[in-house]
């Protein structure tokens, strides 16, 4: 199953980090088993990785997403400019 990883900046990283239980339901139509990693400098940079099974569905749903997923994200106080997708090849 391909992985990816999504990095992005967040406006509070404790914050972002509680919203985990929420991000996974979320997701879980696109991707599973999300961990989540912050900057070791302890700047506002954050980053996940998936279980992604369908390449295609998870980057439909990260161009538009839904609005469950976006209201999630902002409570999150996840900054969508800031994100990038990488997977592993």
């Amino acid at each position: 199953m391909p992985q990816i990883i999504v990095t992005a900046a967040v406006n509070d990283v404790d914050e972002w980090l509680k919203f985990k239980a929420e991000m996974v339901p979320a997701m879980s139509a696109v991707a599973s088993d999300g961990a989540s990693y912050v900057a070791m400098d302890g700047s506002n940079q954050v980053a996940s990785t998936w279980d992604v099974p369908d390449t295609e569905a998870f980057q439909a749903a990260q161009s538009s997403f839904s609005p469950e997923l976006a209201a999630a994200a902002e409570r999150a106080g996840m900054i969508p400019s800031t994100m990038v997708v990488y997977i592993k090849k």
